[in-house]
């Protein structure tokens, strides 16, 4: 039986600065796709399969995580997104009754 190396500082802050941009990534496609301007049924069609299918895919590419440990991994994304998204649309209402 092999024992699992330490990993280092320097290992795991790549590990998460990656898993970082591949949230942010996913959850920007998603946003483009349905609050752009230009959005038309083609690309709302397209967000709705990947909202499906990203995560079924994430499910089933991850059995051996623990369901906490996926939402915190995966799922980060889409709350940072929210929470820009809110922060944006306030300041844009802001402005605009000013």
């Amino acid at each position: 039986m092999e024992l699992a190396k330490p990993s280092s500082l320097a290992n795991n802050l790549i590990n998460y600065f990656f898993l970082l941009v591949l949230n942010l990534v996913i959850i920007s496609i998603t946003g483009y796709l349905t609050l752009d301007s230009n959005a038309n049924l083609n690309s709302r069609l397209g967000a709705f399969l990947l909202s499906f299918f990203i995560p079924f895919f994430i499910v089933i590419l991850t059995k051996n995580m623990q369901g906490y440990e996926r939402m915190l991994k995966f799922g980060f994304g889409m709350i940072i997104y929210i929470i820009a998204a809110m922060i944006i649309v306030e300041f844009q209402n802001h402005f605009q009754q000013a």
